[in-house]
């Protein structure tokens, strides 16, 4: 299902607000989805990283893998998605 950006944007503006410096690309992955609720998917996850921390396209597609959407060989760890985000969430 796709969201307008209306409806994601306050969640996304609010994870980038939120004191998230120091924490986690997990920790950053369970508030995007206590932000967005019903909302939350591989997809909504994707563009409020992109929204919220400017994560580059190509990384918010393979942090959309993380193991928590959905299993499979090609799922990422909670370890996998740190290693990825990190470059962003640490700025």
């Amino acid at each position: 299902m796709m969201y307008a950006p209306s409806l994601l944007d306050p969640a996304a503006e609010e994870l980038r607000l939120a004191d998230m410096v120091g924490r986690g690309a997990t920790e950053v992955a369970r508030e995007a989805r206590t932000l967005l609720g019903e909302r939350f998917s591989s997809v909504t996850f994707m563009y409020v990283l992109m929204r919220a921390f400017e994560v580059e396209y190509t990384a918010a597609c393979d942090a959309s893998r993380w193991h928590e959407f959905h299993g499979g060989p090609r799922a990422l760890s909670d370890a996998e998605l740190e290693k990825l985000l990190a470059p962003w969430l640490e700025r």
